[in-house]
């Protein structure tokens, strides 16, 4: 049986009315454009500008660049990374194939981009729990916070669980040259830093960063054992982690 898929318009339309007052908003990321000359403001900025053919200098493109990234999440949703062409990205986001060449070489780099997105949608949410009032006062259960986030964005973002932060369904990394697990660990050990003081003696940066890839493998693992099983996956996950912080955090 040959599955059509329809185009979805609203997925183009949805975006078309971004605005930003100083730049371009690309995939949640801000992007200051001249002409083909831009000022990254962070690593995920860097990396977005490796993965694309060029990115948007108008609202339109943006928006056009998120209906495709946004078409690729859902197809992961329901199909296996093999089986998405780049015919079915742009007839499930509404645009025309020459506007997906134009920002994307390939489906790679799609996937590529919603990683990045999937990353820094991530990193907001977890900053948001820092800066409004909501993180908890001890730092076990403020680790168990974040972790929840994770977890929630699984269920809720389509394709954030079937693209990793640190690798892709085919093999290739988002970029060799930065380790993905450095990045995010960077991320989090700033924000816990701000609120959490150091008693022990485990090298802080090393620790976060064993603790974001313990975490990245053991959900991994959980996604692929029965559904019974998978609590115990979690709870034991949740035990490493916190065990691993717990030589940052606690006195020696």
């Amino acid at each position: 049986m040959q599955i059509v898929l329809r185009p979805n318009k609203s997925i183009r339309e949805s975006r078309a009315n971004l605005t930003s007052h100083s730049g371009i908003a690309c995939l949640g990321l801000p992007v200051r454009i001249h002409q083909d000359v831009r000022v990254p403001e962070n690593p995920a900025e860097n990396r977005l500008a490796k993965v694309m053919r060029r990115q948007p200098v108008q609202q339109r493109g943006a928006a056009t660049v998120s209906a495709i990234v946004d078409a690729c999440a859902t197809l992961l949703n329901d199909y296996d990374y093999d089986d998405i062409t780049t015919a079915r990205i742009v007839e499930l986001a509404g645009v025309p194939i020459g506007s997906f060449y134009q920002y994307f070489p390939d489906k790679r780099s799609v996937v590529h981009a919603l990683a990045l997105r999937g990353m820094e949608e991530y990193l907001g949410r977890v900053e948001s729990l820092f800066t409004e009032g909501r993180l908890a006062e001890d730092w076990r259960e403020a680790v168990q916070q974040v972790v929840a986030v994770y977890l929630r964005m699984l269920v809720e973002i389509p394709g954030f669980g079937r693209v990793r932060f640190s690798d892709l369904l085919d093999g290739h990394r988002l970029d060799a040259s930065v380790d993905q697990y450095e990045l995010m660990a960077e991320r989090l050990r700033d924000l816990f830093l701000t609120r959490f003081a150091v008693r022990g003696d485990a090298p802080v940066m090393l620790t976060f960063r064993m603790a974001a890839q313990t975490a990245d493998a053991m959900f991994k693992l959980a996604e692929r054992v029965d559904p019974d099983e998978r609590p115990v996956v979690l709870r034991t996950a949740d035990g490493v982690i916190l065990k691993m912080l717990s030589g940052v955090f606690d006195p020696s």
